[in-house]
């Protein structure tokens, strides 16, 4: 059984955010005039539904007992992503990671979308801000669970300052990455093992993740 932390003031504040992770991926595919988008990670339809995209795929293998008509690609993302890992040509405008929450596979994840993603373009991950210590153990013990989404987020603006990342404070944090050849970011100083700690994470999460209000991400993108 998983433990109950649903009714703590964390887990009802990101639960009940107005502003949700469908609102940043449309804010993001209307004003750039984006057509192309890919999900990792469907379940049961509550975001691509909303995406307001001209080409929607959906990537899932249904391990949670779902495949809905919006998975066009019953399959794990490594399975897709070695499906199309010689078109070159596939491109899309956003790709939203939200399949599995263990880092190891959300770096994965990551390293494949950057081959498929246009200049400019955005990747989008959900669960980078989590909202206790017990949220984000592998193997999961919680309802609300955002896994360890975080080290994969902290470990990429560690190793990418030339691409512009933020997080997103709402809906357990929404995590925004944009390949930009030209953009020069802050580098972070501290050791990779270092920043791959709990303590030092919690401590120091508003500069490790570039934490952001909706409205001061509206104002950078």
């Amino acid at each position: 059984m998983f433990k109950n932390n649903i009714y703590t003031p964390e887990a009802q504040r990101n639960l009940n955010s107005e502003v949700q992770r469908f609102h940043i991926i449309n804010y993001l595919l209307e004003k750039n005039n984006f057509l192309n988008y890919l999900e990792i990670g469907v379940f049961q339809g509550e975001n691509i539904r909303l995406i307001k995209a001209l080409h929607k795929d959906g990537v899932d293998p249904g391990a949670e007992g779902y495949i809905i008509p919006e998975v066009n690609y019953p399959m794990t993302s490594d399975e897709f992503f070695e499906l199309i890992k010689d078109h070159e040509d596939i491109k899309y405008d956003v790709i939203f990671i939200d399949g599995l929450h263990h880092a190891d596979q959300v770096d994965k994840d990551i390293t494949n979308a950057m081959k498929h993603i246009v200049e400019g373009g955005f990747i989008v991950l959900h669960d980078c801000n989590p909202i206790s210590y017990e949220a984000q153990i592998i193997p999961r013990e919680t309802v609300v669970w955002n896994g360890d989404v975080w080290k994969s987020f902290v470990k990429f603006r560690f190793n990418h300052p030339n691409f512009k990342t933020c997080v997103i404070d709402t809906d357990f944090g929404v995590g925004v990455i944009q390949k930009c050849s030209d953009y020069r970011g802050p580098s972070i100083p501290e050791l990779e093992e270092k920043i791959q700690e709990w303590e030092y994470f919690d401590t120091n999460r508003k500069d490790l993740l570039n934490l952001i209000t909706v409205e001061e991400f509206k104002q950078l993108f």
